[in-house]
């Protein structure tokens, strides 16, 4: 789901290109296989991953001299979709220096009702109990510890847990043709800094958990680069 590219620029430039951004996932460096107990995160669980979804929304480019072009797009993104792990911008040409963005949604638009009412949004509605709104991110599987093998699910959403994803700084330019970014997710990320995540310790369900979520969230600020 893509809304049309808004955009906020501190400078005056009518001349417009593309910037295609490109979504992979790795563990650790190493390629990811969906519904494979293969990986092992930094609490030391055999894991899987089976969902991944997600909103990036608050696309922000950054110029050298500091102004920035800022865009109102929400990407709704999951693993399963190859389709949704790539989508594009329209920005003034020019030269740019980093960018920035957010996993969810903030609180303007975190509200029911929000986004349409596609499959996708729907399935990712937070709890009227606990809420409402929508999730800003889904991470399940299956891992592996000394008494069998279990099912978890990080979920996070909730206006106070907005995964901020740290500036990404790496010059690109934007011209006449468009420009390729590519973006990597790190998923042992989530588990490993500046919190470790311990299944067994903190719990395989997050959902309404303040605590856990924050955590989380807190952790999501480095699984990008």
């Amino acid at each position: 789901m893509l809304f049309s590219c808004k955009k906020q620029d501190t400078r005056n430039n009518s001349d417009t290109g593309t910037a295609n951004v490109n979504i992979s996932y790795n563990f650790d460096g190493n390629n990811l296989l969906l519904d494979t107990i293969l990986y092992t995160n930094a609490a030391g669980y055999k894991l899987s991953v089976t969902m991944l979804d997600y909103y990036i929304s608050g696309l922000t480019f950054y110029h050298a001299d500091s102004s920035k072009v800022s865009v109102s797009d929400i990407h709704y993104i999951s693993i399963s979709d190859s389709s949704s792990n790539h989508f594009n911008c329209t920005l003034p040409q020019g030269n740019y220096v980093a960018l920035k963005f957010d996993i969810g949604l903030d609180s303007v638009q975190n509200k029911d009702g929000y986004l349409p009412s596609t499959p996708d949004n729907i399935n990712m509605a937070w709890p009227d109990l606990m809420g409402g709104g929508y999730h800003f991110m889904k991470l399940e599987g299956y891992y592996v510890d000394k008494t069998g093998t279990w099912g978890y699910t990080v979920h996070v959403g909730s206006n106070k847990h907005l995964i901020k994803t740290m500036v990404i700084k790496k010059p690109f330019s934007i011209g006449s043709d468009a420009a390729n970014i590519r973006l990597s997710m790190n998923i042992n990320n989530w588990y490993k800094s500046p919190y470790l995540y311990d299944f067994d310790k903190d719990g395989n369900y997050t959902m309404n958990n303040d605590t856990l979520m924050a955590k989380i969230a807190a952790n999501g600020y480095y699984v990008f680069n």
